[in-house]
């Protein structure tokens, strides 16, 4: 199930466009599986780029919202090779504003992933703490 963007807000925000994408020619209604696959596909992008974030989010911000129906019609419209130079622009763009997101450009005003604190030096320092897997008795006969 989609995340970021439903149905409903496609069609509320071009029904025309939606018809034109995601018509089932067979029954002369709209394909649900063909929405529900770009929808998908447009949650996987977003989340792709949300490694800032703790995911799944608690509420879903407008840009995000915005982003995941121009990313979802352009997977519609790329699924037909009906994708236009706008769509493939607005779809670009898109990725861009997410690149920005993604490296703090710009923020969402959600709370962060916890992350592990920095030496003095800037770099992360994981530490762990594990039993020993070659000791004298482990490698008795062996040597």
């Amino acid at each position: 199930m989609a995340v970021y963007a439903t149905k409903q807000d496609l069609i509320d925000r071009d029904e025309s466009m939606l018809w034109n994408f995601a018509i089932d020619r067979t029954t002369g209604e709209l394909n649900d599986t063909y929405i529900n696959q770009a929808l998908e596909q447009a949650d996987d992008e977003i989340n792709s780029f949300m490694t800032r974030y703790a995911l799944p989010l608690a509420t879903v911000p407008s840009m995000l919202n915005k982003l995941a129906i121009t990313i979802a019609f352009y997977w519609l419209a790329d699924r037909d090779q009906q994708a236009t130079n706008l769509l493939e622009e607005r779809y670009k763009n898109a990725l861009a504003t997410l690149r920005e997101i993604g490296s703090g450009k710009r923020d969402l005003g959600l709370p962060q992933a916890d992350k592990p604190t920095e030496t003095s030096l800037g770099k992360v320092e994981l530490v762990q703490d594990n039993e020993r897997l070659f000791t004298r008795k482990s490698l008795s006969g062996v040597l």
